[in-house]
């Protein structure tokens, strides 16, 4: 039995050792609800901010901002099967770069670039996710993406083979074959031997609860602090403020022709007063609903 329902963001610090979708389930155990989804899954090694969408803010998931930052540690010397800690040595190399060298070479990774996804990972080949594949050791290869690479920067120079990195990027972009390329492109080997997600959209470490502390306060029922309104996630898209009859018409999915000719967006954030009642787009002057909160 649901106690209240609850439509909102709520972020939480992912620990090391769960997958992404064992936080999810935990979650859904512990508020009792069906609808729940995540923006951008985090490995299990991998900790920091993971974004979940609980009721109707599982509808705004793919209008969450895609600039995503991390903070990542490269070691250099091995390639593992997995391009992480977590995977077996496939090959070494006795050629590893130094700071000065990692530093210059990063400006060929900013801007936009080809990406080829790791073979663990769950893009889908031909149908089959990429993961399936390379467990069954089959010769293949993913298909190269485009990503954003904003800013890379070096932090610091752990020991002897273990470089620290951080980088904003954005969404779709795996680290693990950041990490992977650089070391190419120095003539080397490597793997990402840590991984944290420092920030989503304008979603920080501040704002993150873990994962035991949100469980504590769901017992006392003091967790509703925590889960954020959508409008305040997706403040970054444009807004638009309906009168009482134009709310109506839109939540029944009229097209309302409010707008100017020449404006023109794909995403807009339709509220009512200060309440969000749904997600729309302006074309040809007018207002085309795409998605309706039921909140």
């Amino acid at each position: 039995m649901v106690i209240n329902k609850i439509d909102g963001w709520l972020f939480i610090d992912k620990p090391i050792g769960i997958s992404s979708f064992s936080v999810i389930r935990k979650i859904r155990k512990l508020l009792n609800i069906k609808k729940i989804g995540h923006a951008g899954t985090l490995d299990p090694f991998a900790t920091g901010v993971l974004g979940i969408a609980i009721g109707e803010a599982t509808k705004s998931i793919d209008y969450l901002n895609d600039k995503k930052e991390y903070e990542f540690n490269i070691t250099f010397g091995e390639s593992k099967t997995t391009e992480d800690l977590e995977g077996e040595t496939i090959d070494s190399t006795n050629k590893i770069p130094n700071k000065n060298e990692i530093k210059n070479i990063l400006k060929y990774f900013t801007g936009v670039i080809d990406q080829h996804p790791p073979k663990y990972s769950s893009v889908k080949i031909n149908g089959i996710r990429s993961y399936s594949l390379a467990r069954k050791d089959l010769d293949f290869q993913t298909k190269s993406r485009k990503i954003t690479i904003y800013e890379i920067r070096h932090i610091k120079q752990l020991n002897n083979f273990t470089h620290k990195l951080r980088v904003k990027c954005s969404s779709g972009t795996y680290i693990r074959s950041l990490g992977r390329d650089i070391a190419f492109r120095l003539n080397s080997l490597g793997y990402i031997s840590f991984l944290r997600r420092t920030k989503i959209s304008k979603i920080g470490e501040k704002s993150i609860i873990s994962l035991d502390k949100f469980s504590e306060l769901v017992h006392i029922g003091n967790h509703f602090k925590m889960v954020l309104p959508i409008e305040s996630v997706l403040d970054d898209i444009p807004a638009v403020y309906l009168n009482k009859d134009n709310a109506i018409r839109f939540r029944n999915g009229q097209v309302l022709n409010i707008f100017d000719l020449s404006c023109k967006t794909n995403s807009l954030l339709v509220l009512k007063e200060k309440k969000v009642i749904g997600l729309g787009k302006v074309e040809d002057g007018k207002l085309v609903p795409i998605r309706m909160f039921n909140i």
